[in-house]
C-alpha cells in the first residue's frame, strides 16, 4: 500500500508540472492503466448541458465503447461520470445492467470495466475509466487506491481547466484590444465605438468575435462586407 501510495504521489508531482488540459489527461489515463492493471484507459468529460465526451484514450477501442455509451445513455462510464460513484462489471458480456452496450463491448474483446466518478469542487466533472480484456481483471483493485487517484486526477484536472480558460480569456482580450487600435487609428474612433464595429462584424457574418479580431490584426484592415 505504502509502494502504491508512493506512486500516487509522483503523479500527483509530474501533474502538477504539466500545462495544458490534454497533456494532464493523458498523463491520468496512462498513470491509471498502469497503476491499476488496465489494458486501455480513458476519461470521459461532462460538458454543457451534460453532454459526455471521451478524452486522453489510451487506444481506438476506449474512443469507439464510450461513443457507443453516450450513444445509448448505459454503460459504466456513463453511469459513473452521472450518478454513481464506483462502477465495476467482471464480465461484460454477462451483465445485465447493460444489455445493448454489455455484448457489444464483448464483441470488441473487452470484458472487465471499472469507472469511477471525477468531482471537482463540488461537482462531478466526469469519470476515469479502465478497460480489461480478461474477466475478473479488475476483482482485486484497492477501492481506496483508486479513490484516492481519482480524488487527485480530480483535482489536477479542475485546474488545469481554469487555468487554460483564464489563459484563453487573456488571449482573446489581449487580440481584441489589439484589434481595436488597429480600428482606432484607422477610422479616427474611440475605444467603444471600435469595439461596436468589431461587435456588429462578429455578429453580420455569424463569427466568433476573436476570430474577427484576428483577421483585423492579420491583414490590419476589417473584413470584406
Amino acid at each position: 500500500m505504502a509502494e502504491h501510495d508512493e506512486i500516487v504521489s509522483a503523479v500527483v508531482r509530474e501533474l502538477s508540472a504539466i500545462r495544458g488540459l490534454e497533456p494532464s489527461i493523458e498523463k491520468v489515463t496512462e498513470s491509471a492503466r498502469l497503476l491499476f492493471g488496465a489494458d486501455q484507459a480513458g476519461v470521459t468529460l461532462i460538458q454543457g448541458r451534460g453532454e459526455l465526451v471521451t478524452a486522453g484514450p489510451t487506444d481506438e477501442v476506449v474512443t469507439a465503447l464510450d461513443s457507443l455509451q453516450h450513444e445509448l445513455h448505459q454503460g459504466p462510464c456513463v453511469d459513473a461520470a452521472t450518478e454513481q460513484h464506483i462502477v465495476v462489471s467482471h464480465d461484460l458480456g454477462a451483465d445485465p445492467r447493460w444489455p445493448a452496450w454489455g455484448p457489444q463491448a464483448h464483441a470488441r474483446g473487452v470484458n472487465s470495466m471499472l469507472a469511477a466518478d471525477l468531482q471537482a469542487d463540488g461537482r462531478r466533472i466526469g469519470a476515469l475509466n479502465l478497460f480489461g480484456s480478461r474477466v475478473n481483471q479488475f476483482r482485486d483493485t484497492d477501492s481506496a487506491l483508486l479513490v484516492s487517484f481519482s480524488a487527485h486526477a480530480s483535482a489536477a484536472l479542475a485546474a488545469a481547466h481554469t487555468i487554460e480558460s483564464l489563459t484563453s480569456a487573456l488571449d482573446t482580450r489581449t487580440v481584441i484590444g489589439q484589434a481595436e487600435g488597429i480600428i482606432m487609428e484607422r477610422f479616427g474612433v474611440d475605444a467603444v465605438t471600435a469595439f461596436a464595429i468589431l461587435k456588429r462584424y462578429s455578429q453580420d457574418s455569424n463569427t466568433r468575435l476573436r476570430e474577427i479580431a484576428e483577421l483585423v490584426v492579420e491583414t490590419r484592415q476589417l473584413p470584406s462586407a
